[in-house]
């Protein structure tokens, strides 16, 4: 997802098996079909300041694609209003306090967490839990350096509009967080609390795997990160999306479009990814970088 929804974009993953050396830069795959190609690229949503992530064969493929195709709009006006729509789903509006959804225990380790990381309780007070566990996600994120604009913030204002594309709308997005139900939301917010404590190293490690262009070692530190959460939520946040995913990029190959699409590396790793499931809807799939 996009960086409000960073941490939650991990996914409990396998290796994907293939045969692939290590490479010193973030992985790229090139996938044809018989005559034409898409090249396609796992993003980092969060990253710390400064971090230098590009290479050469990037900036070529980033050139010469007919498009970039995104996971969603990233352009201000886009992000305004789906920011816009997630307060209108995340803020109670009949005086519910998010403390009424959880237990004595619970509340007492948000209070304590959020203090921990300087987050004042009256500010998330009003937010359901998914929207609780994304804002102290993020901040205990910021306090650790990262930034909120990753990848795709870094390249959107490099590229035309008539060179953007996206697989999803914002809207989407929000449906798989606001449309869980509470006792998922509640789930949601009790893994990151406990893993609180360990998130930023736990994040330090993805990213140096990320750079370092070793998926695998990435697909188990998901794992590691995503066990608090329910099967569920995981199938809506992951797979789902990845199998919604292969119609338009199937249409791209038809269409000899030669795009270059960039989501989440949580979505390229494991049984169910997008590279899995092309590779067994018979496309060739490589790692070029």
């Amino acid at each position: 997802m996009m960086p409000t929804f960073s941490r939650l974009a991990a996914a409990a993953v396998t290796s994907l098996g293939l045969a692939c050396p290590a490479w010193a830069a973030p992985a790229i795959w090139e996938i044809r079909d018989d005559d034409s190609a898409i090249w396609v690229f796992g993003s980092f949503h969060v990253l710390p300041s400064g971090t230098t992530w590009r290479t050469e064969l990037f900036n070529q493929i980033l050139a010469d694609a007919d498009q970039v195709t995104f996971e969603a709009d990233v352009r201000p006006s886009a992000v305004a209003e789906v920011s816009a729509e997630a307060f209108v789903r995340g803020i109670y509006t009949d005086g519910t306090l998010l403390t009424a959804a959880l237990s004595p225990e619970l509340e007492a380790e948000l209070r304590d967490k959020a203090a921990a990381i300087s987050l004042p309780m009256g500010s998330i007070l009003a937010m359901r839990p998914w929207m609780a566990t994304n804002t102290i996600t993020l901040q205990a994120l910021l306090a650790e350096g990262y930034d909120a604009q990753g990848v795709e913030f870094v390249l959107q204002p490099e590229l035309a509009d008539e060179r953007l594309d996206f697989l999803e709308s914002g809207a989407q997005q929000l449906d798989v967080l606001s449309g869980a139900p509470e006792d998922e939301q509640v789930a949601m917010l009790t893994a990151t609390l406990e893993q609180l404590d360990t998130l930023p190293k736990l994040m330090d490690k993805m990213l140096d795997s990320w750079l370092a262009g070793t998926p695998e070692e990435l697909g188990d530190l998901f794992l590691m990160e995503m066990g608090g959460f329910e099967e569920v939520f995981l199938e809506r946040l992951i797979y789902a999306r990845n199998r919604n995913w292969i119609a338009p990029l199937e249409a791209m190959l038809a269409q000899d479009r030669e795009n270059l699409v960039i989501v989440g590396a949580a979505h390229l790793i494991g049984d169910g990814s997008v590279l899995d499931l092309l590779e067994k809807a018979g496309y060739g799939v490589e790692r070029i970088q």
